[in-house]
């Protein structure tokens, strides 16, 4: 059925162990309920799931902004980390509701020593104060920023969030496929004068999977 295809692709985007890569010839699979996986975050995953990237997670404090569906949470809860998964409440019953599907189909995410749970979060201050993430003191190690920046309206609120969730050791993974508006977020963080940016290499660094204008970052705040 639909699982076990979504399961299919989420498996073949993310393998490691040099079998082929996936082509993707659009950016998101739409599924029968109506619900988006978006192939940049697979892409991500397969870079993340690298034994040399993937040591650091284990044991690590994970967020992920904007989760979806979760399958990249939940992959890196069963690489070992302590994920949480992010979004609006509106999402949050899809989103619940593919969790538990992925548990069935891969086995629990917290198999390998991880963990996984489910958090509500609006970007900005007035979100982030009605989240319980606002009662947590402790920074990230991990924030996952996946096909997040194609809003321009919701960029200032990205912004704002990010440097919430951020302390001095977090790394920001940022991937997304450009669109009109893409950009601009980047030269606001630019602008702000807090964060560097590494853009990792396509060609050296990173399979686009076919993905056309795939772009993947490394984000940290600048020493102080």
């Amino acid at each position: 059925g639909s699982v076990a295809a979504t399961a299919a692709t989420i498996e073949a985007g993310a393998d490691t162990n040099g079998g082929p890569a996936p082509r993707y010839s659009c950016d998101f699979e739409e599924r029968p309920d109506g619900t988006f996986i978006w192939h940049a975050s697979l892409v991500l995953l397969r870079y993340l799931r690298a034994p040399v990237k993937a040591k650091p997670l284990r044991g690590s404090r994970v967020v992920e902004l904007g989760s979806g569906l979760g399958h990249l949470g939940h992959a890196l809860a069963r690489l070992g980390a302590h994920v949480t998964c992010t979004d609006q409440a509106k999402c949050l019953p899809s989103l619940r509701s593919s969790l538990e599907e992925q548990d069935k189909q891969y086995g629990r995410a917290d198999s390998n020593g991880g963990s996984l749970r489910v958090v509500e979060l609006s970007w900005g201050e007035d979100g982030f104060t009605q989240s319980e993430l606002a009662d947590e003191q402790a920074p990230f190690d991990f924030v996952i920023s996946s096909e997040l920046v194609y809003v321009e309206e919701a960029h200032d609120l990205l912004l704002w969030t990010l440097q919430r969730l951020c302390g001095p050791n977090t790394l920001v993974y940022s991937v997304f496929v450009n669109r009109p508006f893409s950009w601009n977020f980047f030269a606001k963080l630019h602008d702000l004068d807090m964060f560097e940016v590494e853009q990792i290499d396509e060609e050296r660094d990173f399979d686009p999977c076919g993905l056309e204008e795939c772009h993947m970052h490394r984000i940290f705040l600048k020493p102080r």
